[in-house]
């Protein structure tokens, strides 16, 4: 995994991949002398994030993806867009659920866990479904592990984090869906 990390990008696809990587520390750096210690904190996490995706070794516009879509959910974070744009909230835990399912997947296929490793051939209806299906759960117990982090931020660092029930349940449910497509997306494009 460290060798993963610390190799060459291979041609301009890996290269842009890595400059949307690179603004994970940059924006360590911005809140650090910009914010305060929980918005370092939400930075770090993207920078975390930003490495697992290097070192999943993803196909360079999956990892370009990944990175940006973390970057977008980190600084809607640190510039309280979720609570001015209603919509932004549900639609971000779909994107983030889903980002995180197929890096926990590939990850998992890597460790060959649960016989993940991809059959080669033509998909079938069952591979797709599994694969919706794992994608779906490695979300929504990613979802349910944010989840519990916004209630002890909301309980212990600062009550102005939104939490609630019906907030709750429509953030797990969008990482979940998020998650399922990304499965089901997975299956597809690994069979071929």
């Amino acid at each position: 995994m460290i060798d993963a990390l610390l190799r060459r990008p291979h041609g301009a696809a890996e290269a842009a991949a890595d400059v949307v990587r690179a603004a994970a520390p940059v924006s360590v750096l911005v809140a650090a002398f910009t914010f305060g210690w929980v918005e370092v904190a939400i930075m770090m996490l993207l920078f975390l994030g930003a490495l697992i995706a290097r070192a999943a070794t993803l196909p360079p516009l999956v990892d370009a993806l990944s990175n940006a879509v973390l970057l977008a959910a980190a600084w809607f974070a640190v510039v309280d867009l979720y609570s001015s744009i209603e919509w932004i909230d549900l639609a971000t835990h779909f994107a983030v659920g889903g980002v995180l399912a197929a890096l926990a997947r590939v990850l998992l296929e890597r460790w060959d866990a649960a016989g993940l490793a991809p059959a080669l051939g033509r998909p079938s209806v069952a591979s797709v479904v599994a694969g919706a299906l794992v994608g779906a759960c490695l979300a929504l117990g990613l979802s349910v592990v944010w989840e519990f982090l916004e209630w002890w931020g909301h309980t212990y660092i600062d009550d102005g984090v939104n939490v609630g029930y019906v907030d709750t349940l429509g953030d797990l449910a969008a990482g979940g869906l998020g998650g399922l497509l990304a499965g089901a997306l997975q299956a597809l494009g690994r069979s071929r």
